[in-house]
């Protein structure tokens, strides 16, 4: 979930499931700032929110949960030991 208030509006408002991954092209480093993407994404995209500059600047970390088991498919910021603590 982003910690971006402005993305979390459009969350709610949207009432469908949203995914949304960072803002890079494959093989290049996400953008923590909307000027690293712009170049990237012009003429690409229908719409980029400038939501300010990024708190932490490293990729999210993706987890897939089958039979209550959680597996990381990405490292990122929430780290193994976070996830253990959150489905304790």
């Amino acid at each position: 979930m982003p910690s971006n208030t402005i993305m979390h509006e459009v969350i709610a408002r949207s009432n469908l499931p949203l995914a949304a991954p960072s803002a890079n092209l494959s093989t290049k480093p996400s953008g923590t700032c909307i000027e690293d993407i712009k170049e990237d994404f012009y003429n690409k995209v229908d719409i980029l929110v400038d939501g300010g500059k990024c708190n932490i600047g490293i990729e999210s970390t993706v987890v897939k949960v089958v039979d209550n088991i959680p597996v990381i498919l990405r490292p990122g910021f929430v780290t193994e030991e976070d996830i253990k603590k959150a489905v304790r």
